[in-house]
């Protein structure tokens, strides 16, 4: 077979795919961009999560006739002239392959003016091919129109996922522009709603910002500066850590990063400080020497090699601590609070009567005591299982053990059972059935006001289905521009309830919640909606327990291969005193 050298258009579409593999890579290299040209307001507008309509329009440079033909070439950059200028980068983009791949799989129109230009430059490209040149009549900056996303690679549209999903990948490239860049103000728009107004700020005003006011009195801040890195941030209080790490952001230069290593430097500072499988929440900035970093690994450049890497982790891992120890335990003055009335005494008044001391008179503690109450008249509680009385079996001696152990006593033996084991087994068995009384729901006496985050308001409202289905009802409060939470799983308190409802929604866990296979879904719904360790059990929900365990084909392990079960005789007892 002969080989034949690919046309340029074939060319850029195939490069395309590691440079936009959706319409959120196309919103991260358009706001570097502007970034790069010095805007400090920049305007997001988006259609259908990226489908039909991507448009950033900033105040920057702007460009000239020629560099706005120039910029849809390959490898065209502004940005470095030779190999030498890797190693001092100090912009967001340097690779020359971003606005040519958008180009090859999309319909632009881009305009730009530079100050002393009378007029702009109007450039359309379709499918990598130019159309129309010409000059314009624009303000001061670059706005360029990314319209129909893959048009022409429909294989590659069709892969896309839902809107909900694309947005928050959309969401979420924004937040990370935004975070480091608070010297510029930024605006998103998506179907015509607007999602964030950011103003221009300092990083704490920012942070609120975006996560919203519940993080006001939980920021404590990091700074250090030494030669080989300077840093600066805020780490958060011990009592907000996630069972996510969605909200953990580094910075370097100015560029977001992805890096586990240092990640695990911040984590090791809250050691014995917060639960197990629980993470930090963190916003730091770091400045490097670029001739000490290495940002040309993968043209995301979200990955960067260090050069004393082991060093700034032990520096991450001190100002952490030292932040922790520092600030946590003091909160700071709110001086718009409302001043503490204290009652004033007046010295004329008359002295307060003694309090009377009152008792029942014809109490008589020999007479015989009232029957106790039979099971039946005993106020239940349900389990989050729904079973009824009547299904449960025969009454037996039950008890339970370090509120971890159901013990069943017979004439010759002793059951124990793991109720943390034996909820979890049943709720998989359940929700593999499809089974609605899985998730058992319930409803609040009084609606519980949450204030989420910007980032998750925006996707509630398309999550309200999806929620539903994990026994979760919430609405908006249109008066106090509130969340109310008005019904919950009842397995989990209004805490956890709140961190399953971000956990749904976060930007790394909406693919994983929407497509995944009914055992896996099964699998993980089951081991967050178990009883818990510790939680105290009435004989009511000790019997249903039991009697839905032991109606489950496979009643002795979990899952995964643990013991639900286990026996004990009365002779395996006595063999232990021999």
């Amino acid at each position: 077979m002969a080989i034949e050298v690919l046309s340029e258009i074939v060319a850029n579409q195939i490069a395309a795919g590691e440079v936009v593999n959706r319409p959120s890579s196309v919103v991260k290299e358009l706001l570097e961009n502007s970034i790069d040209s010095g805007a400090n307001e920049i305007l997001l507008i988006v259609k259908d999560a990226g489908r039909t309509l991507i448009q950033v329009k900033d105040n920057g440079c702007g460009m000239s006739k020629e560099d706005a033909q120039k910029c849809f070439l390959p490898h065209a950059t502004s940005k470095i002239k030779s190999s030498e200028d890797l190693l001092n980068l100090t912009t967001m983009g340097f690779r020359g392959e971003a606005l040519s791949s958008i180009a090859s799989i999309s319909q632009i129109e881009l305009q730009t003016r530079r100050e002393e230009d009378e007029l702009g430059t109007k450039v359309i490209i379709e499918g990598g091919i130019v159309k129309e040149v010409c000059d314009v009549s624009c303000p001061k900056g670059t706005n360029i129109f990314v319209k129909n996303i893959f048009f022409n690679t429909p294989a590659r549209r069709n892969f896309l996922k839902s809107d909900s999903v694309e947005f928050s990948h959309i969401n979420e490239e924004f937040i990370r522009v935004a975070l480091v860049n608070t010297e510029v103000s930024f605006i998103l728009y998506h179907n015509e709603q607007m999602q964030y107004r950011l103003e221009q700020g300092n990083q704490k005003r920012r942070i609120i910002d975006v996560f919203g006011s519940n993080l006001k009195e939980k920021l404590l801040p990091i700074e250090e500066n030494i030669d080989v890195v300077k840093l600066k941030g805020f780490v958060c209080k011990a009592e907000l850590c996630k069972k996510t790490k969605n909200q953990q952001y580094f910075f370097v230069n100015g560029r977001f990063m992805r890096n586990n290593y240092f990640a695990n430097a911040i984590e090791r500072a809250y050691s014995n400080l917060i639960a197990e499988k629980t993470y930090p929440i963190f916003f730091i900035e770091l400045e490097v020497n670029p001739r000490n970093i290495d940002v040309n690994i993968h043209p995301t450049k979200t990955e960067i090699k260090f050069l004393d890497d082991k060093l700034i982790y032990a520096i991450l891992h001190a100002a952490t601590k030292k932040s922790i120890g520092q600030f946590s335990l003091v909160n700071e003055l709110d001086f718009t609070a409302k001043p503490i009335e204290m009652p004033i005494i007046n010295k004329t008044s008359s002295i307060p009567n003694a309090p009377t001391v009152s008792f029942n008179t014809s109490f008589n503690p020999f007479e015989s005591k009232p029957q106790i109450k039979t099971y039946n008249e005993v106020e239940q509680i349900v389990l989050p299982l729904n079973l009824t009385e009547s299904q449960t079996p025969n009454k037996t001696i039950l008890f339970q053990l370090a509120n971890k152990y159901i013990v069943s006593q017979t004439k010759d033996s002793f059951t124990f059972v793991d109720q943390t084991r034996a909820s979890e087994k049943i709720i998989y068995e359940k929700l593999l059935q499809n089974d609605a009384s899985a998730i058992e729901s319930q409803r609040l006496l009084t609606p519980y006001p949450h204030n989420f985050s910007p980032q998750v308001n925006c996707q509630i409202p398309e999550f309200i289905p999806v929620l539903r289905q994990y026994g979760i009802e919430i609405k908006y409060d249109e008066k106090e521009k509130q969340f109310l939470i008005l019904s919950k799983p009842l397995s989990q308190n209004i805490d956890e309830c709140i961190d399953f409802i971000e956990e749904i929604i976060s930007s790394p866990y909406q693919e994983e919640y929407a497509e995944e296979k009914q055992e896996a879904k099964a699998m993980r719904l089951s081991k967050k909606l178990k009883i818990k360790y510790g939680e105290k059990l009435s004989d009511y929900q000790m019997q249903t327990l039991l009697s839905q365990l032991y109606c489950l084909p496979n009643c002795q392990t979990t899952v995964d291969g643990k013991k639900i079960i286990h026996k004990l005789t009365i002779q395996d007892i006595e063999n232990q005193f021999n």
